[in-house]
């Protein structure tokens, strides 16, 4: 088969799509990686044939269309009666993942998305594979006849969405409906549900972690892949004593300076018998005057790398770092907080996030119903209290099995490779 895989243009979005083309490059299938550019380099690191689509786009973020409406997000939740336990989901989706969806789907077609439908058009892939951040690929799919299916890299919020509004009699506008229009209708592709949600999904999470409830999935394994990279001769030996890893992901470098919660996590651990090692680069390390000496800084290092030496790993909760540490069969404290998920604008044009990752509340619910992880609040917790969990985590004899039993499930869903015969027959079916 032919097949195109076809994401968001960062690491983040890109490398947990990367075993599932690995697998199916290696079951003897032609795989090409499409996309705006951005992500060429990885793509070509990881082996595969990358596909840059367009020029790159030096516009960035400063776009009218592309803040979120709060008056918008208010009146559609009420509107959709979104519940209280649901309302926490409706904001990441309204604000995070729509803006997403927005930046790459501009109310003009742009022309990298015209150059995605239009390779996809003259390469006629059999099966295309997309990133539901990403939902140009949905239409590239239909426009060539093929085959379509996501790829979820996070928690399912456009599968939520869309059974959220099938839910209602008579559904207020669907914003996200109104993101994929524009294209959708530049090459005369209708606008439904299958469009949104593709014909399948490639779902890599537990039960307890979904939001969709009654989309056809794939389950499979989360199959950590952070690149390749020398690995440095300090991870030769196991640690003389206690390793920590503090990692709070790459993505938000680019919007950050400071990192909130290691500063009381920097001074938790200060008097402890243990090693730190903080992934952090000179922008989020700001502010910080002292370092103790057990805790080591590395701009960057694989997680791959790392976490295999470590007894419990101190986290942000987002989807790559959290299924590193599943991976590895470690103990993990979340950062977390109590705050609501909103964006707030401070001056009409800057904005506040809440000091939470937008996944940490399912990472972290998930991993304490299995006594694997404890909740970090750099907010409301003090420091002893921060110490004391690092403590359990540590040397706590039900946090090493709740953290070995969690392993032991991730190892029990089939791998990218046995997925690919599933692939395979839903392509013949929707072809």
């Amino acid at each position: 088969m032919r097949i195109m895989l076809t994401v968001w243009p960062q690491t983040c979005h890109l490398y947990p799509a990367v075993p599932y083309a690995q697998a199916l490059q290696l079951a003897g299938h032609e795989v090409v990686v499409a996309c705006p550019p951005g992500a060429a380099d990885d793509i070509v690191a990881a082996g595969l044939t990358a596909v840059t689509c367009g020029e790159p786009d030096t516009g960035g973020w400063v776009r009218d269309d592309l803040p979120p409406d709060p008056e918008e997000m208010e009146r559609l939740a009420t509107a959709l009666q979104v519940t209280q336990d649901e309302r926490d989901t409706w904001d990441v989706f309204f604000q995070y993942y729509l803006m997403g969806v927005r930046f790459q789907l501009p109310p003009v077609p742009s022309a990298q998305n015209k150059a995605l439908v239009e390779f996809a058009r003259t390469w006629r892939p059999d099966l295309v594979l997309w990133d539901p951040w990403f939902p140009a690929g949905a239409v590239a799919a239909r426009v060539a006849g093929a085959a379509h299916g996501r790829v979820l890299m996070a928690p399912d919020y456009s599968g939520w969405a869309v059974e959220l509004y099938a839910r209602q009699a008579t559904p207020p506008v669907d914003p996200l409906a109104r993101a994929v229009r524009p294209l959708a209708e530049h090459y005369g592709v209708e606008v439904d549900s299958e469009l949104l949600v593709g014909q399948f999904t490639i779902d890599p999470l537990p039960r307890e972690m979904r939001l969709s409830r009654d989309l056809t999935a794939v389950p499979v394994r989360w199959s950590p892949y952070n690149g390749g990279g020398v690995k440095p001769s300090w991870l030769y030996d196991k640690p003389r004593r206690p390793r920590l890893a503090l990692s709070v992901g790459l993505s938000t470098r680019s919007y950050h300076k400071g990192e909130w919660r290691t500063p009381k996590v920097f001074e938790a651990v200060a008097d402890l018998d243990v090693e730190l090692v903080a992934t952090l680069n000179a922008d989020q390390l700001e502010g910080i005057s002292s370092i103790p000496s057990n805790v080591r800084t590395v701009d960057y290092i694989p997680l791959l790398q790392l976490l295999p030496t470590c007894s419990a790993s101190i986290n942000h909760g987002s989807s790559g770092t959290f299924w590193a540490s599943v991976a590895a069969g470690v103990p993990q404290l979340v950062g977390d907080t109590d705050e609501p998920q909103r964006v707030i604008v401070v001056d009409g044009e800057n904005s506040r996030m809440a000091e939470r990752n937008i996944l940490s509340k399912l990472a972290l619910a998930y991993l304490e119903a299995r006594n694997a992880g404890l909740r970090l609040d750099h907010q409301k917790q003090s420091v002893e209290e921060i110490r004391a969990a690092i403590v359990a985590a540590l040397e706590d004899p039900r946090y090493r099995d709740g953290a070995a039993a969690v392993h032991q499930e991730w190892l029990d869903r089939p791998g990218p490779a046995e997925i690919v015969p599933a692939l395979e027959k839903l392509t013949a079916m929707h072809r």
